[in-house]
């Protein structure tokens, strides 16, 4: 008389989890949804905010990636000025804007490393809504929430970008600036290409 024999249920339920590991291992994280803009890096030539002759780019917008007038549409995230010694001034949307005016918050952040070396955005550190005083050459980082971009998003509620003054003229009131931005809601990579984290 032949006996059957039927796999106990801890055994099955181990042999579930092993194949769900290895599922887990094979395709990486199956319920992210992964980024599908590429960074984009550029370099251009800002008006400080105020002395800008009208219509001039004096921002920047990050999911754009362009710089453009810092004027009462608010369609940015950092403006430009330059202080009374030659500074650069760094203004989140929110330091621009009117407490009438409908805007979102912009935390800023020095990093020590030069603009290359800088290759994901830190988590931490920022200050919301206040200006940033620095020299040129010093890279900053800046953490935007704008709830038009990513209200509705499963992968972050920020966008982050990394900015650098390279030169500015108190003369003519122009900035040289270059930045790197990830479009993409919720990823702090600035390596080329559609970011992975």
């Amino acid at each position: 008389m032949m006996h059957r024999t039927t796999p106990s249920r801890p055994r099955i339920a181990a042999l579930i989890a092993a194949v769900v590991a290895v599922a887990a291992l094979a395709c990486g994280n199956f319920t992210a949804v992964p980024a599908s803009l590429p960074t984009l890096t550029d370099s251009g030539t800002v008006y400080a905010l105020n002395g800008a002759p009208p219509g001039a780019p004096t921002a920047l917008q990050f999911f754009s990636g362009q710089l453009v007038p810092a004027d009462a549409n608010f369609l940015f995230d950092v403006a430009f000025d330059i202080d009374s010694t030659g500074k650069v001034v760094y203004m989140p949307q929110r330091v621009v804007a009117s407490a009438l005016a409908q805007s979102h918050s912009v935390g800023l952040r020095t990093v020590p490393d030069s603009f290359e070396a800088v290759m994901s955005a830190p988590k931490t550190g920022y200050r919301a809504d206040t200006s940033l005083v620095t020299s040129r050459n010093v890279v900053v980082v800046a953490q935007s929430s704008d709830v038009n971009t990513c209200g509705v998003s499963l992968t972050g509620s920020s966008l982050y970008a990394k900015i650098v003054v390279t030169s500015v003229d108190r003369a003519t009131r122009q900035l040289k600036v270059r930045f790197t931005v990830d479009p993409n809601c919720g990823f702090v990579s600035f390596a080329s290409g559609i970011p992975k984290d």
